[in-house]
């Protein structure tokens, strides 16, 4: 009989064995110990992170990754879809003011983003394509214009536009939050791409809060701080 009637190719990995490599690779090791309080954090709702890893080193930020699995009711009825995070948490405070980028997309979904979250766009123009492809929300925009430096901005634009994902980013006082969400999950090169933007994020940011506070009048960030995603 010819083998190929029944079919020689082989079968694709699961989303479960796919975590498993992607966790070997990178020695990530288990924090489903932490799931309750980085869904309370960070309003990630009521559905469990699962699986959630993370990356540990003394003295450097940890490194957080997740599937989540979340439902919207609508007209059409239930619809179930998947995000995928990462998430780093700086052992030091890491900005002043808290901030939201995402790809640019429709204006009336962005204002529906600005009046929940009580904040405004930012017209940054320092890279000549940025405002045309990312979206900054802000609530104190000088303190966030002091993070977002033209170097900063670079990164970003790489990240949300870039890597073959669309990921929302959430910075907040002492973490950067990646969530990508769709029919599809997100893959795993390019979340560890995600990844490595966000590290390359905190060192170029590291140790700026000290010197950014005074002038934007704000008190040091808590460590529980978070900002909401929902």
């Amino acid at each position: 009989m010819d083998p190929m009637l029944f079919g020689s190719r082989r079968r694709k990995p699961s989303r479960r064995q796919e975590w498993r490599e992607f966790a070997r690779r990178l020695e990530l090791t288990d924090a489903s110990q932490q799931d309750a309080r980085l869904r309370d954090w960070f309003d990630l709702g009521d559905s469990p992170l699962s699986p959630l890893l993370s990356l540990r080193r003394k003295g450097q930020p940890t490194l957080f990754f997740f599937d989540q699995e979340r439902e919207r009711s609508g007209p059409a009825g239930t619809v179930t879809s998947l995000v995928t995070g990462a998430l780093l948490r700086a052992p030091e405070p890491l900005a002043v003011a808290s901030l939201r980028a995402l790809p640019r997309g429709n204006p009336v979904l962005e204002s529906i983003v600005a009046g929940r979250t009580g904040s405004r766009r930012l017209d940054l123009g320092e890279l000549p394509d940025f405002d045309a492809q990312v979206s900054v929300f802000a609530r104190d925009e000088e303190a966030a214009r002091a993070w977002l430096t033209k170097p900063v901005q670079r990164v970003i634009q790489r990240m949300l536009v870039g890597r073959g994902v669309t990921p929302t980013l959430v910075v907040g006082g002492w973490h950067m939050l990646t969530l990508c969400e769709g029919g599809d999950p997100a893959g795993f090169e390019a979340l560890e791409s995600v990844a490595t933007d966000l590290l390359t994020l905190f060192v170029m940011v590291e140790g700026t809060v000290a010197a950014a506070a005074p002038r934007a009048g704000a008190a040091t960030p808590q460590p529980d701080d978070g900002t909401g995603t929902g």
